[in-house]
């Protein structure tokens, strides 16, 4: 594994890779590239993409998160941009810009891309699509858990809305700067009880210490609440220029993803591939289920490899 914090559309992101690195030439025909969900910290994904990569063996994978959702270190000279005044940077449009910028900079035009997206990620996958030099590079499109509509109207859509963002828009940025002047071994001893009552590995305590910055909840917040607005109906015209190269797999004990989308989905489109879970896996799978998760992608990505 190797990671560094590069810049991309002038904001350091934090990128993680297995198999080769993104700045050495890639010699191989196809590369796997991971969008994350929300909150967009790589570092939750670990487990998964390396995971991945061991099983492929000879596929890189990379795992890019989301612009300003990772801060670098304090030492670094680099500096993610305040959300204030730079919002066009941070919401979706902003996200999905960061996205192609990425590709076009590090992935070869002859390269083709098996793109992993992951709840959010999946709806924004469908916006690169839309870019036809994007469109061209894509191999296969792995939609996992994917938030691409209704997401307001879901159960969990339901809570953020009507009880997470009146809290948050009253005790969030005090809540999250009284905790960022705890000691850090305070801290992290709280993030690590709260590991204990979820059964959360303790391997992500630095990922989500990262995520308590005030600076990165309040992006992570920003970008939510703008899915909640735009992230409506469908997009059927992607859906139905793109379904011979698109992948569904949805969960069944997802509230943002209830079982009834994937139902509604499948009546749509009856030559969709789409997959319903069988394991009981969550929607934020990266927490405990990487590893069965990466077997499936696995299984997916080796039945549309290139000839």
């Amino acid at each position: 594994m190797q990671e560094a914090y590069v810049n991309i559309n002038s904001i350091p992101t934090h990128i993680f890779t297995w198999g080769r690195w993104i700045e050495e030439t890639i010699t191989e025909k196809e590369i796997v590239i991971c969008i994350t969900g929300n909150p967009g910290l790589p570092g939750f994904y670990t487990e998964f993409a390396g995971t991945l990569q061991k099983e492929l063996g000879d596929l890189p994978v990379w795992v890019i998160g989301h612009a300003g959702h990772d801060d670098p270190p304090e030492a670094s000279i680099r500096e993610v941009p305040q959300l204030s005044g730079n919002e066009e940077l941070f919401n979706l449009d902003g996200q999905i810009r960061h996205k192609i910028a990425f590709i076009e900079k590090y992935v070869p035009s002859d390269v083709k891309i098996h793109l992993i997206g992951h709840s959010i990620g999946a709806w924004m996958i469908l916006q690169l699509l839309e870019n036809e030099r994007i469109r061209n590079r894509i191999q296969k499109c792995y939609m996992l858990f994917p938030t691409v509509e209704r997401m307001m109207e879901s159960p969990n859509g339901w809570v953020f809305t009507k009880v997470a963002m009146p809290l948050y828009s009253v005790f969030g940025y005090i809540f999250f700067s009284f905790f960022n002047f705890l000691p850090v071994w305070l801290r992290l001893m709280l993030i690590q009880i709260y590991f204990l009552i979820f059964s959360i590995p303790r391997q992500f305590l630095g990922t989500a210490l990262k995520y308590s910055k005030p600076s990165v909840a309040e992006k992570v917040v920003f970008l939510a609440d703008d899915e909640m607005a735009r992230v409506r109906g469908i997009q059927r015209e992607i859906v139905e220029q793109n379904l011979d190269i698109l992948k569904f797999y949805y969960g069944t004990t997802d509230g943002w993803v209830p079982v009834s989308y994937y139902e509604q989905l499948k009546k749509d489109y009856p030559k969709v591939d789409a997959q319903l879970d069988t394991k009981k896996i969550a929607h934020a799978f990266v927490l405990r289920h990487s590893k069965p998760m990466a077997v499936i992608v696995r299984d997916m990505i080796q039945q549309h490899r290139r000839g």
